[in-house]
């Protein structure tokens, strides 16, 4: 099969999942805010855990895997952006500054998340029957279409805690390191690390959530660091 193939192959089992488990757990389904890539290797996968999307659920939306969320292509063309998309705009606007937005520019990236399932926070979807089971689901169903269908150049996990650990503790990444940074143009150390490991070939990052009480000195370092090794990956 080729990629487009594997990918709709990926689609049709990802949707009977949710469409099995997704009633049980009574929330929205939801993994694509991108549109995904399939025609190159994508430059950069942008992994979120679950979307804070806390709605009841209402059947499986088939496009959103092919077109991805209609709300984050709005705010993104009308430049609107608001609250709802700090997790986006944030980095955004810390690429912008590094002068480096190649990695968040339509075409070079996936912005999805690894569970397939929206919640007020994973506090919350944690305490649903059956939730670890369809969290373990989820997990097995990402690697599969990272590895196997998006293979990108690198992937960044927004969260260390909720997003890149527990990916770490599944898969088993190898090299894992703890990096360390200067803020911009100061001596004083950023807040706030990343985390990095290979995954196979494929490096993976974990940062704070974006939508976190983060500065800008702190969340400028991190963008730094990320463009010094995507421009060696050749992004």
């Amino acid at each position: 099969m080729n990629k487009k193939e594997r990918y709709d192959a990926w689609v049709d089992r990802v949707c009977d999942f949710i469409e099995e488990v997704g009633p049980r757990l009574g929330k929205c389904a939801s993994a694509f805010q991108s549109k995904p890539i399939l025609e190159k290797q994508v430059d950069a996968l942008f992994l979120g855990y679950n979307a804070h999307e806390d709605y009841p659920f209402a059947g499986v939306n088939r496009e959103r895997f092919y077109e991805g969320n209609p709300f984050f292509y709005k705010e993104q063309y009308t430049k609107k952006w608001n609250n709802d998309w700090k997790v986006w705009s944030k980095p955004y606007g810390m690429f912008k500054w590094a002068d480096y937005l190649n990695p968040m520019t339509d075409g070079n990236f996936i912005f999805m998340n690894a569970i397939y399932f929206g919640s007020k926070d994973m506090k919350q979807f944690n305490t649903i029957p059956g939730s670890k089971e369809a969290t373990q689901k989820c997990l097995d169903l990402t690697g599969e279409v990272i590895q196997e269908v998006f293979k990108p150049k690198c992937i960044v996990c927004f969260s260390i805690k909720q997003c890149f650990d527990p990916l770490n503790n599944k898969y088993k990444f190898t090299d894992v390191k703890e990096q360390t940074f200067k803020i911009y143009n100061s001596e004083k150390d950023a807040k706030y690390g990343v985390k990095k490991g290979m995954w196979n070939n494929i490096p993976v990052y974990g940062m704070i959530h974006p939508s976190m009480r983060i500065s800008n000195d702190d969340l400028g370092a991190i963008v730094l660091y990320l463009q010094k090794e995507m421009q060696q990956l050749g992004i």
